[in-house]
């Protein structure tokens, strides 16, 4: 959760260009997920991931863990840290 104010100003300065941002939460009950969606004030999309589908299907371990895919949906970087998110954006952008 420390992290959503970083993602949050990385949304901002880069969803005119493209990025969407994805969120997946594995929450067993959907209820605290709509409640930190609200007091976070989080704008893009979030998934409730409570039977772990989504996370058993990119073997994530753990949370956060940041994928960045390109505009072909492949995987162009995975657990990557929020330190190097925005710069692997911008590499992307440029391809």
């Amino acid at each position: 959760m420390g992290e959503v104010p970083l993602l949050k100003e990385l949304y901002a300065q880069y969803r005119d260009k493209g990025v969407v941002v994805v969120g997946i939460s594995l929450d067993e009950e959907l209820k605290p997920l709509l409640e930190m969606v609200s007091a976070k004030g989080i704008s893009w999309l979030q998934i409730h991931d409570a039977d772990k589908s989504v996370a058993k299907l990119f073997n994530v371990k753990g949370t956060p863990t940041y994928f960045l895919l390109d505009r072909e949906a492949k995987i162009a970087a995975k657990d990557i840290t929020m330190k190097k998110l925005g710069g692997a954006i911008d590499d992307l952008l440029r391809k």
